[in-house]
């Protein structure tokens, strides 16, 4: 199911690039993705108010979702002891111990 077309912006900006890309798609392409479309054009309906398993609704509840993983990774980081889970791995972030410097 294909109801759009995709470019990178890259051949985009290229001149002409676009204009030739669509003069290349089909007719029949282009009334199979107007199809697919009005066949599926009601999950991209919005209505007030927000109907259950309606656009709105599933997004609201993918958002809820994130929510708790974000809170749990928030309570997660501010339990962690100073320095005992670092990202950094080399000893950059920790000063050399019993470290004797000798000038002559």
């Amino acid at each position: 199911m294909q109801i759009a077309l995709f470019v990178s912006s890259g051949d985009a900006l290229q001149s002409g690039w676009l204009l030739k890309f669509l003069r290349g798609v089909s007719r029949a392409e282009i009334k199979q993705m107007q199809a697919n479309l009005a066949k599926y054009s009601r999950h991209f309906v919005y209505s007030s108010p927000a109907q259950p398993l309606g656009p709105e609704d599933l997004a609201w509840r993918m958002i809820a979702g994130k929510v708790v993983n974000i809170k749990l990774h928030t309570r997660r980081s501010q339990r962690v002891v100073k320095e005992s889970r670092s990202i950094c791995t080399c000893d950059c972030r920790r000063p050399a111990a019993n470290v004797t410097v000798q000038v002559r």
